[in-house]
Formats: structure tokens, C-alpha cells, sequence
């Protein structure tokens, strides 16, 4: 034999193999360098039925082994190997309860040989018919032994007991008495003497084999299925009812006959159901439900689903809880407006709560979860966003003993078609993240199956534990009135689900995964770490536009003060009233500020206790200055009674200061108030004025014309008016007249 020249090749055939790989068989006549040289037989393609002849050429290493690693390669004979006939069964293909058989038999016939050793035994069938009681004896001492030595192996790996596996108790084998005869003993003894270990299988795979009804039963039995089959969805024992009282019927029509036919056998119970089982599963399951059912049923899969790294691909779904939550108001809520509570539903009435989720396939690791509002019509964006953010502060707030991390950027979002996630809002936020949009048609749960998986175990392993649970039907819901059951408040059921989410569903081990979630999210963050948007990216996508007024200061946006040099230079050079803000509650530090029409500027806060924080750790550190005040109580009254008592006792000693220096303003009387009306009319122009002052005269005019006298007589009148005498000349800052 000669060996490859390659390095790291595996060889997997040998000189003189006969092997298969598909419809083709072939046998290698020698091992060369460039790979085997190999005589393949005459075949025929099963799909297009082209024969093909004999050839001989070499098949690569690379190919054999491609080959088997698909499971394409099939080994029928080795040179060096026990050959095996034709009509022999594989060891391969042996169940265990024939293996187990066998064994038994085994011991049985060793007993034999030994006393054939011992002379104590003629091989003749007479004599072992004769000494039948020894071989028994000695054939159950050895069998027990067997046991007993199987049993020492097994019972412990490792040090570490263990139990029985269902290969180990099946060994176990009580036959029926008719095994102890010397006739038995001589067939086996014989048998094992011919074809060794094999001889001594039995052939019980082969029982049940026969027909038990004949074709005209058979084909009688399927045409009456064929009739009773429909979306009236009958049972196995209906089926059963309605064949037999047709055999019945068509057993007396043939007794009627002229000349009598053979009757037809009654079929039992456990025949009609398998008859169903062989015909067609499909066409049963197509006409007794339909379509969609059976195609939910019955579709293959396949390979299914298959991811490579995390967020690759994210299945979103809304799941309207069977839970009825009592809607009230508790210390959760009060930082909302009254708009918002309206919005959830806070009016103490038991309801029950949409939930909007968002699954990772590759960890089944729940990135996103929250409750959505009956009013809310996209709750895409709100799920979007929380993906790409640390929930950790969530779980924290729950009273969770574990974090929650899971966030980044998907690379793919598989939802339904349902009214809340076509809209243009929906597919204009997945054109900006870049998120490939993977909808899928309404009511067809099997394309995302692994959010509709989980659904379903946050109500098997969560809801049921508490009262106010709803049910399927109406059988199974009884007298049960749910609603009147609610004990659950939202707050505590939301921290029941962070905490159910974190600490229970992301540790439990997943039989898919091999782990818990925890830790395939934190495996597949070790070899591709998953990517995220920066804050400025996060707030053009799920930011909320509003316009403030731009002053000094800045812009004032949730009592804090933006300002930036960009920003100042705005308000100085274009004079501007009020700008657009883009604001995103995931980062209050910074906003985005820009003036008609112009591009964005970011504007951090002024004050910088607020950079890098949410909205909700601003609210929480407000809260807990809050809280700092109210324990300060005491000193705050105290400061503000010292405040008061300041203001008041300068007030009275500024009005006992001023009364001293005659500087206090007393009240005025009635001519005074009507002086003080004129003298603040005194130099207004109105058109009224100007026609009784007459016509324009220069200053040094002639006053002993005519129009001087006009003029002089004019301005006796408006001192009439004024309440003065004539030639009465008024000053400015006092009452004196000249």
C-alpha cells in the first residue's frame, strides 16, 4: 500500500475497500499520491434515470473526506474485516433488546461448552435433554454473574454513582419457561457452533410481518377512510365505529348475494389507526384541518435556523399576557405626567398587558422587553431602542442578583406583518440603523419560531404562580373569573418579569445551547463583540424635536442649561429668537441644537454632573436630592424662618428711617391726584393740540399783531383749562408760580 505524498491527509480507504458514496459503488484497486485509483461500477441516476457505464479514475482524499463528513461515505467491505453475508444483519442494525437476547443465550450455551469440557455432557441432542436441569443451573449461575459484573462497571464513573441507563436495563431479559427444554439447548449449541455469535440473534424482528387482512379488506378500509376524512376533525374511535358498520353493512349485502362471497374481518381498534398513520399523514392532516394547520404541523425544517455570531439575526413579537395586572398608581409612577398615565392605563382596573420582545437567536437571550400602551401605534422604535441599550440599571432597580447586559446593534429584524410594524416610521428607523428587515406574513408563527417559543415559557414558568390568570376556553376557564382573581399590581408584575428574565430564564440551561444564555451571550461576545451606535446616531434615530428659545444662557431644556461656543456665536452674530432641539432621553449630557434649517450642532450641558447620564439617572439623582432635603427638614425650616425674620424686620426699620427723614410717601388727595393727571399730559402732541395752537408763527414774530393776539388769547384759554390764572407759568419739579 502505498501512502500519500500530502501532509495531513487522512486516509480513510485502503487498498481492495468496497465503498458507496450515493447511488454510486466502487472499489479501490490502489492507494497513489494524487489519491485513489478507484473501479467504479455501472449505475443509474435516480432523478433523471441516465445510466452510466463502468469507468476507473482517482478520486481526491480531500473529496472521500468531504464525503464523509456528510455521512455520503458508506463502507460495505474492508479487506482485513470479518466478511459478511448477504444475508446477514449488520451488528450495527441490532437493537438492544436483540443484543440483550443474545447475551443471555450466550452465557447459556458457555455453560454448555464447559461441561462439554468437563466430559460431563455427550453432544448429542438425547443427552441434553436428559441433563436439561444441570445446563439450566449452571446457564442462570453464569447469567447472573454477567448481570452482577455489568452492574460493578456501571455503577460508578468517576466515583460517582450513577443510574442504570435504559441500555442497562433492557439487558435485563426474563424469557418464558419454553426456553427450558434440552431440544432449545441442542438448536442454540448448534447454532452457535455453525455461525458463532451471530447464530444466536433470534429472529423475532421479523414477527407481525404477515397480513392480517386481505387485499379486499384492505382496499374496502381505505375507501371508507377516504370518505370520513374532513375538517370535521372525527376521532380514531368515530373512524372505528364507522368502518365496522360498514364491513357490517357489506357483509350482509354479500350473504345476500345469489351465490354468497367470503365475508370481510371486523378491523380492530389499534389496525384503523395505524392504517391512517401509513396512508398518507399529509393527505389526513391536509383534509381534517387546514392548510396552514397542517402545514404548522407537518413541514420539515431541515437545518432550521442557523446564526454564527451575535445579533446576527433578532426576532421581534407582541404577546398579550393571559394575567389580568391591576392598573394602579404606585411610587414607580410618580415622576410621569398625568398624559402618560392616562396613556398606560393607570385607572386601578385589573387588565391585561401587551408585552413587545425582542429575542437574540444566537444566545436566545432577551435583549428588549417592555410593556406597550394601548395607545401607542409603533412600539417598533421604543423595542428598537432598548436593544441597543444596558439594561443592567433595570435589572438593578427589579431587585434582580444578576445584570443585564445584553445590548448592540442587529444586524437583522425578523417581525410579522402586522398593522404596528409596516408603517413608514417603522421602515424609515430601520433604513437608518442599517437593519436588513426580515418581515414575515401574519400568522405564520414558524418563521420566528424562537420568540413564539419563548412566549410561551414566560407564561408556563412565570404567570402560572400568580391568581388572575385567564385560560383557552371557556371549558377550561369554568367559574373562574379572572379578572376578580387580579392580585398583581403592574409595578410588581414588571419587577416579577425583570427579575424572571435575569435571574431564572438567562441562567437556566438551554438544551438548544448546551448553556445558559448568560453565558452563550457572553461566549459569543468573547469572539465577536457585538457593535454600537454613539450617542449622536442614537438621538437623529429616537430623538424627540422640540424648539426652545435661545438666550444668554443657552438653550433651557429639562430645567438644564445647554450652552457651547458655536452656540453663543449663534446668538451673537445671527441674532436668533428659538432654535430646534433634538433631545434623547438615553443621554441627557448632550443635545442637538440647530437654527433655521442648518445642520446639527452638539451642545453639552453646562453643568456636567448630567454628562454621559439618561434621563432616568438624572430623575433617580434629582430624586435622591430630593430625599436628602426631606431628611434635612428641620434645618431647611429653620434657615427659612431666619429669611423671613430678615426681610420682615428690614422693612419695618427702612419705614421707621424714612417717616424720621420725611421721606415717606403719604397718601394723595383728590386736587393733588388731578394736578398730577395734568402735569403728565402736559408736553403729549395730539391733533386736538395742535389745532387750537393755530397756525406756525416764527419765533421773533410781531406779538402786537393780529395773529399774536390770536395766539395770546389761545393760551389764556388752555390755562383756563389747567386751572391756573392767567400768565401763570408752571415748573417742572415744584408748584411755585411767578
Amino acid at each position: 500500500m502505498a501512502f500519500p505524498s500530502k501532509k495531513k491527509i487522512k486516509v480513510l480507504l485502503e487498498k481492495d475497500c468496497d465503498f458507496q458514496i450515493g447511488p454510486c459503488k466502487g472499489r479501490v484497486l490502489e492507494v497513489r499520491s494524487d489519491g485513489y485509483f478507484v473501479f467504479w461500477e455501472p449505475w443509474t441516476d435516480p432523478n433523471t434515470g441516465e445510466c452510466h457505464e463502468s469507468v476507473c479514475s482517482v478520486y481526491d482524499y480531500e473529496d472521500i473526506v468531504t464525503n464523509n463528513n456528510y455521512g455520503t461515505l458508506k463502507i460495505h467491505r474492508r479487506p482485513l474485516a470479518q466478511p459478511t453475508a448477504s444475508d446477514r444483519i449488520r451488528r450495527s442494525e441490532r437493537v438492544v433488546e436483540e443484543v440483550a437476547r443474545q447475551r443471555f443465550r450466550k452465557q447459556y450455551v458457555l455453560a454448555i461448552q464447559e461441561m462439554r469440557d468437563r466430559g460431563e455432557l455427550a453432544p448429542v441432542r438425547d443427552d441434553f435433554c436428559a441433563k436439561i436441569v444441570t445446563i439450566i443451573a449452571n446457564g442462570s449461575q453464569r447469567y447472573r454473574e454477567y448481570l452482577a459484573a455489568l452492574s460493578m462497571q456501571e455503577a460508578k464513573r468517576g466515583g460517582t454513582k450513577i443510574q442504570k441507563s435504559k441500555e442497562t436495563r433492557q439487558r435485563l431479559v426474563e424469557f418464558h419457561q419454553g426456553f427450558k427444554c434440552g431440544n432449545t439447548m441442542w438448536k442454540w449449541y448448534r447454532a452457535w457452533q455453525i455461525d458463532g455469535d451471530d447464530g444466536l440473534f433470534d429472529q423475532y424482528r421479523n414477527c407481525g410481518r404477515y397480513k392480517r387482512y386481505n387485499d379486499a379488506t384492505d382496499s374496502f378500509i381505505e375507501r371508507q377512510l377516504d370518505i370520513l376524512w374532513d375538517q370535521e376533525k372525527p376521532t380514531f374511535k368515530s373512524f372505528v365505529k364507522s368502518v365496522r358498520a360498514a364491513i357490517d353493512a357489506e357483509n350482509e349485502r354479500r350473504e345476500r348475494l345469489p351465490v354468497p362471497a367470503a365475508k370481510l374481518r371486523r378491523p380492530g381498534y389499534d389496525y384503523i389507526r395505524d392504517k391512517i398513520r401509513d396512508l398518507a399523514p399529509i393527505d389526513h392532516a391536509l383534509r381534517r384541518n387546514s392548510r396552514d394547520a397542517a402545514y404548522k404541523d407537518l413541514h420539515t425544517l431541515g437545518m432550521g435556523i442557523t446564526t454564527s455570531r451575535v445579533l446576527e439575526r433578532v426576532e421581534v413579537d407582541e404577546y398579550t399576557v393571559d394575567l389580568f395586572v391591576l392598573m394602579r398608581e404606585t411610587g414607580l409612577f410618580d415622576h410621569l405626567p398625568e398624559s402618560i398615565k392616562n396613556l398606560i392605563g393607570l385607572d386601578g382596573k385589573p387588565c391585561r398587558v401587551t408585552l413587545s420582545g425582542a429575542i437574540d437567536v444566537h444566545t436566545r437571550c432577551f435583549v428588549a422587553l417592555q410593556i406597550v400602551p394601548q395607545g401607542v401605534e409603533s412600539p417598533l422604535a421604543r423595542t428598537l431602542e432598548m436593544i441597543y441599550m444596558d439594561k443592567s440599571p433595570i435589572a438593578d432597580a427589579a431587585g434582580a442578583k444578576f445584570g443585564w447586559p445584553m445590548a448592540g446593534a442587529p444586524e437583522a429584524i425578523v417581525f410579522d406583518r402586522g398593522d404596528k410594524y409596516i408603517t413608514d416610521d417603522a421602515y424609515d428607523i430601520l433604513a437608518d440603523l442599517g437593519i436588513t428587515n426580515l418581515g414575515c406574513p401574519a400568522g405564520k408563527p414558524w418563521l420566528k419560531p424562537f420568540i413564539e417559543r419563548v412566549f410561551r415559557t414566560v407564561h408556563s414558568d412565570l404567570l402560572l404562580r400568580f391568581s388572575g390568570r385567564t385560560f383557552s376556553n371557556v371549558v377550561e376557564r369554568g367559574e373562574n373569573d379572572a379578572a376578580a382573581r387580579a392580585t398583581l399590581t403592574l409595578e410588581a408584575f414588571l419587577c416579577w418579569l425583570v427579575r424572571w428574565v435575569v435571574d431564572a430564564y438567562h441562567t437556566k440551561k438551554h438544551s438548544a445551547l448546551g448553556m445558559s444564555p448568560a453565558r452563550a451571550w457572553e461566549k459569543g461576545c468573547k469572539e465577536c463583540p457585538p457593535r454600537s451606535l454613539t450617542s449622536s446616531e442614537m438621538r437623529e434615530v429616537f430623538g424627540v424635536r422640540t424648539r426652545r428659545k435661545l438666550t444668554r444662557k443657552g438653550v433651557r431644556v429639562l430645567n438644564i442649561y445647554y450652552q457651547s461656543d458655536a452656540l453663543m456665536q449663534m446668538f451673537l452674530n445671527e441674532k436668533v429668537d428659538d432654535v430646534e432641539v433634538l433631545l434623547w432621553d438615553g443621554d441627557v449630557g448632550t443635545i442637538s441644537v440647530r437654527a433655521d434649517n442648518g445642520p446639527w450642532l452638539m451642545v453639552p450641558a453646562c453643568d456636567q454632573r448630567w454628562i454621559g447620564k439618561s434621563e432616568l439617572e438624572m430623575l433617580a439623582e434629582l430624586a435622591e436630592e430630593a430625599k436628602a432635603d426631606e431628611k434635612d427638614k428641620a434645618t431647611i425650616d429653620a434657615e427659612k424662618r431666619a429669611r423671613r425674620d430678615f426681610i420682615n424686620e428690614a422693612n419695618r426699620e427702612s419705614y421707621r428711617l424714612k417717616r424720621l427723614a420725611g421721606l415717606i410717601s403719604l397718601p394723595k388727595t383728590a386736587e393733588d391726584l388731578e394736578y398730577e393727571t395734568q402735569r403728565f399730559m402736559r408736553h403729549a402732541d395730539t391733533a386736538e393740540r395742535r389745532y387750537k395752537a393755530g397756525a406756525h408763527r416764527d419765533l421773533m414774530g410781531d406779538l402786537d399783531d393780529e395773529s399774536a393776539i390770536g395766539t395770546r388769547l389761545a393760551t389764556e384759554k388752555i390755562d383756563d383749562v389747567s386751572g391756573h390764572a392767567p400768565g401763570a407759568q408752571i415748573g417742572d419739579d415744584d408748584h411755585t408760580m411767578e
